[in-house]
């Protein structure tokens, strides 16, 4: 794959993807860390003098965090210390007269592109990404995590622009190489509730020297298809529909039984009180807030053994205070691990980067990725169709 090292963008018209999602509260859009990394590209393409057209989502369509970019463009404009301007449109004449007015040094960001079902469907006939791009002389994917989905605006541009990858994007890249490298004995601590994007880390596990420490909604599921009931957090995991995904835990608990190492207790609230109970006192009808003291001593006894480390996820509700502890711990040690160069550390942000801000936990992590899906799917083997389409 080219990088910007690679190509002359002076004078000539960028179509530059991004990914700025981000969370949402009460209609209002939050700053995140994506939005600095994006900023990094975007003034690196001004600077050389190109006019750039940025491509980016927000939320899935009619969804809650479904909005446009209009609050996207002003925090843009913070990191880039120039005026980004929003054009409410993406494939009509709108968008295409703001194109064609560009001028070097300047960049315009352009509608969602969810709103639109050329993003979701690039196969259908007559897909206005390829008119798009005839207003372009470059195409640049800087949207590394949103590159493991077959969508318009990461595989389409490729097809029809000379394409390279941004800088946030060749980061991760070497990053998750230099990982992977260092792969043969790692720790995954998988924890939040995003559970279908972690199946195909068990592929990781062929190595008998890899292990997984689950915590979160993962836990509990793997701790139900051993046998074991919850109480409450059986009814909650059923009616969030991810009962179905028990099958094939059992199955693959059977096969990595010994590389799988799951909380031995628990913490609930009571009166607004932390308390922790142990594995054997369940049932309880309370929800699952947190892991507790011992199953951290176990993972810390893990973490030590370890040369590499991926942890994506929050071990507990890391926002809650008092059930904040599990996480804060486990982070805490894999900094102070890899400030002492004894493990190489690999964080998927989101939630973590937040929480790390949050208790104000010392960076000394060898690399804090912004990606999610893209990342796990990457580091798991899988082909990403974002570096099928560049590398095409």
């Amino acid at each position: 794959m080219k990088t910007l090292s690679n190509i002359s963008v002076k004078g000539r018209r960028v179509l530059l993807r991004i990914d700025i999602n981000s969370p949402i509260a009460n209609g209002k859009v939050l700053d995140s860390p994506r939005f600095k990394e994006s900023a990094k590209t975007i003034s690196y393409l001004l600077k050389k003098g190109a006019g750039v057209a940025i491509l980016a989502h927000q939320g899935r369509k009619d969804g809650k965090d479904f909005l446009s970019l209009q609050q996207h463009a002003k925090i843009l404009s913070k990191y880039i210390g120039k005026k980004i301007r929003y054009v409410d449109d993406l494939f009509g004449d709108l968008a295409v007269d703001n194109i064609n007015k560009l001028k070097s040094g300047d960049a315009i960001l352009l509608a969602n592109v969810r709103n639109y079902d050329d993003e979701s469907l690039p196969n259908k006939k007559g897909n206005r990404y390829q008119y798009l791009c005839k207003n372009f002389d470059i195409y640049v994917n800087d949207a590394f995590s949103a590159s493991h989905r077959k969508q318009g605006s990461i595989i389409l541009p490729a097809k029809y622009l000379q394409s390279c990858i941004g800088i946030g994007f060749e980061s991760e890249i070497k990053t998750i190489k230099k990982f992977k490298l260092k792969s043969k004995n790692t720790l995954y601590v998988l924890g939040g509730e995003k559970i279908e994007d972690y199946l195909s880390i068990f592929n990781n596990l062929k190595n008998k020297k890899n292990k997984v420490l689950a915590s979160g909604v993962l836990a509990n599921l793997l701790l139900i298809a051993k046998g074991h009931n919850f109480g409450y957090e059986n009814k909650w995991i059923e009616e969030k529909g991810y009962s179905h995904l028990i099958p094939k835990l059992k199955l693959i608990c059977k096969k990595y039984s010994g590389q799988i190492i799951l909380p031995v207790d628990f913490a609930i609230e009571d009166y607004n009180t932390r308390v922790e109970l142990d594995l054997s006192d369940l049932p309880v009808q309370s929800k699952i807030w947190d892991v507790g003291h011992e199953t951290v001593r176990i993972f810390k006894s893990e973490i030590n053994k370890t040369k590499s480390i991926f942890m994506k996820g929050p071990l507990g509700f890391s926002e809650i205070p008092h059930f904040s502890y599990a996480t804060v711990e486990i982070l805490k040690e894999i900094s102070l691990l890899s400030k002492r160069k004894r493990i190489f550390s690999l964080i998927g942000g989101g939630h973590l980067t937040t929480t790390l801000e949050k208790y104000k936990i010392p960076n000394n992590f060898s690399y804090i990725s912004t990606s999610g899906g893209a990342l796990i799917a990457y580091i798991s083997g899988e082909k990403l169709p974002g570096l099928e389409a560049l590398e095409d």
